[in-house]
């Protein structure tokens, strides 16, 4: 008899296994197990919630894959045979008492049917998601990893099958797609490309999704955008982004006065303080009349990812009088919200990112004291690791803390290859959550094209559903078996490592225990090379690479460290630093190569796609760097050099390349939205050099 695991989360309290008949049992064994074959019906009473229906359509669908036959929807109880009850709440006198805490649910058997039960509406939609996954065998992300079910005539289990999961450990569980350029124009090719992000999430069991609402428009009076109804209508909570508080970007701000109100846009001044207000108002109304469960943010920002002094020119020049600002403009928007919602529970949260960061940490800003209030502290910026204002909380702190987490980050982060790892993650979260007597309320990781962090969000819903007992190197070895299967899991998992340490550590850690905390992702390579190429000829300088025009703490764009490398110059220690990486990386590859080689045919697309490509695209890219780099250090005389930029060339040519293995499936268009890594710019300024 082959066992199933019950492995999503350590506090499933399985009373008995689940199992697959495998061989002929007793005729009184026979009569104690369960038998689910095509055409199950499932009972779902008449007054559930739509989103609650949606995912028992997705049951359906399910089912079908597995049995080839449509099962029914049905109202009554059915009377006799097998069946799946849906149910929220204590609608249904079960075996078992019905769940009752925040999100908590259960699947038992119960004299020849399976009960599906949630405390309320999300618990209920966990529950679906937990029958799927735990007894059927779908992945969460089955639609992101070319997952096929296997076809059988029945299923038997056991007649005391009983799984109750209690309530998540932190409260709102978040995802912020951000910086979509290949995730925006896919999902506009389907319905299903569309929308499955949003199942996907909710199969991990998050309830949160961080958006904005810059794609509403203002001539539809008091709307939301398409997206935020589709947020609504999977049940999941909306809250929106740090430079969106009220859901109200001053993108809007014309708009807003020239469709909404039809009259010319007033200035956008700290004198007109009170159109300000009408604006936050108006936003503040859309949600409430859309009837949107909106976690809200409050925290006073400029157009776009800017600060305030940026977008209103009358903005004070003293950072004390720029920080009383923000301060009365977030308790005026925390004003506004109760004024509109006339509800003293609403949950609200501020964000302290950038420069509201730097404000909070020199004492400049001062956090609104309600205990509703959610305190969003941020990674820092470039390379994720607590900043200087979680650092200085006291460890003894009674605020409720939440913390954004960036596994893609746009200019010099990982966007085309996974590269911050659950490991780091994991080591941010339990850093702040230390910081306060009340556990962690909220969580959001930005993955904003979502399919190259499969494995890394799924790690960051498993930690925030049970943080107490999570442990990344754990959670690896289940996820290797569930996507790849038993035979070979502990060897992927071991790779995975593997992958994830062959990066190259630009400069040696400086905060405990973040062994990997300055590391050289993607777009940082393309970033170097676009540099060195622009500068290519116009003659050597050994530390030709400098921050962003727009940096705000020097050195921090590249994180290079020529001593932590043993060298004297930048590109010294790049040729030091991507030699190392890239003979690790091609390990990597290689290993993989091999575990390909025994996998099952239908587990091979997704481990090309989540580890293999990946590990080779690395590989090439630091190949590429390193090239250049020796080129760019020779005489022009050296006849060599020329053939080391044409190596250049034919490495990002092979990089590009190989995402290309990736493209098959759903995802035969993947890069066709690629704009972010850029490799057409970065061919031109390659081939530019050879011109000269």
């Amino acid at each position: 008899m082959k066992i199933m695991k019950f492995s999503h989360f350590k506090n499933i309290k399985i009373l008995s296994l689940l199992a697959f008949v495998m061989f002929q049992y007793s005729c009184n064994t026979r009569n104690q197990d369960l038998v689910i074959k095509g055409g199950i019906p499932i009972y779902v009473a008449s007054d559930e919630a739509k989103p609650v229906m949606k995912a028992v359509r997705d049951l359906q669908r399910d089912l079908e894959k597995f049995f080839g036959k449509t099962s029914e929807i049905v109202n009554e109880l059915p009377k006799d045979g097998p069946s799946l009850i849906v149910v929220t709440g204590k609608k249904y006198k079960g075996k078992y008492p019905a769940v009752e805490e925040w999100e908590s649910h259960q699947v038992y058997a119960d004299n020849g049917a399976i009960v599906i039960n949630g405390a309320d509406m999300r618990g209920t939609i966990f529950a679906i998601y937990t029958f799927s996954e735990e007894i059927l065998g779908v992945p969460p992300f089955w639609y992101y990893s070319a997952w096929e079910a296997e076809k059988k005539d029945e299923i038997t289990i056991s007649n005391d099958l009983n799984i109750n999961i209690k309530s998540p450990e932190v409260k709102y569980r978040a995802w912020f797609p951000n910086d979509t350029d290949l995730f925006a124009p896919w999902r506009k090719l389907s319905r299903e490309n569309s929308e499955m992000w949003l199942e996907a999430a909710l199969r991990c069991k998050m309830n949160t999704m961080e958006w904005f609402d810059d794609e509403r428009d203002y001539a539809d009076k008091y709307s939301v955008s398409p997206t935020t109804r589709l947020i609504k209508e999977y049940g999941l909570v909306n809250t929106s982004h740090h430079h969106s508080p009220l859901n109200a970007s001053f993108h809007g701000w014309n708009d807003y006065w020239k469709k909404t109100k039809d009259t010319v846009p007033p200035e956008l001044s700290l004198a007109n303080v009170k159109q300000v207000e009408e604006f936050w108002r108006y936003n503040v109304e859309c949600i409430v009349r859309n009837d949107i469960n909106m976690l809200w943010v409050v925290g006073f920002r400029g157009s776009g990812d800017h600060p305030f002094w940026y977008t209103f020119k009358d903005a004070p020049e003293s950072m004390t009088a720029r920080g009383e600002i923000i301060d009365k403009m977030t308790k005026r928007q925390h004003d506004i919200v109760l004024e509109v919602t006339e509800n003293p529970d609403t949950q609200f949260r501020t964000i302290f990112y950038n420069e509201l960061s730097d404000l909070l940490a020199q004492g400049y800003i001062h956090p609104l004291n309600d205990p509703t209030l959610i305190r969003t502290y941020v990674a820092t910026r470039r390379d994720h690791y607590p900043n200087n204002d979680i650092q200085q909380l006291d460890d003894n702190s009674d605020a409720r803390l939440g913390y954004y987490f960036n596994y893609q980050f746009n200019s010099t982060g990982s966007h085309l290859a996974a590269g911050e790892g659950p490991w780091k993650m994991e080591k941010n979260y339990r850093y702040v959550a230390e910081k306060s007597n009340k556990p962690l309320a909220y969580s959001v990781v930005n993955a904003g094209n979502i399919r190259e962090y499969v494995m890394e969000l799924s790690a960051n819903a498993a930690m925030m559903w049970d943080f107490d007992s999570y442990s990344t190197d754990s959670f690896l070895k289940d996820f290797s078996t569930k996507y790849f299967g038993e035979e070979q899991a502990s060897e992927i998992a071991k790779l995975y490592s593997d992958y994830y340490n062959s990066y190259w550590k630009s400069k040696e850690a400086d905060f405990e225990n973040f062994d990997r905390q300055y590391i050289f992702l993607d777009l940082r390579y393309r970033r170097a090379i676009q540099d060195i190429a622009k500068k290519f000829n116009d003659g050597y300088k050994s530390n030709p690479l400098e921050d962003l025009s727009n940096e705000q703490v020097k050195g921090r764009t590249y994180r290079i460290e020529p001593e932590d490398n043993g060298a004297d110059s930048q590109i010294g220690a790049i040729i030091t630093g991507t030699k190392k990486a890239a003979d690790e990386f091609l390990k990597v590859a290689h290993d993989a190569d091999a575990i390909y080689k025994n996998l099952p045919n239908d587990k091979q697309p997704f481990f090309n796609d989540n580890l293999r490509a990946p590990a080779y695209f690395m590989y090439y890219l630091n190949q590429c760097l390193l090239h250049l780099s020796q080129a760019y250090q020779m005489d022009d005389s050296n006849p060599d050099q020329k053939k080391l930029v044409n190596n250049t060339i034919e490495d990002l040519e092979n990089a590009k390349e190989t995402l290309k293995t990736t493209e098959h499936g759903v995802f035969l268009r993947w890069y066709e939205g690629d704009r972010v890594f850029g490799f057409d710019r970065v061919f031109r300024s390659l081939n530019d050099i050879n011109k000269n």
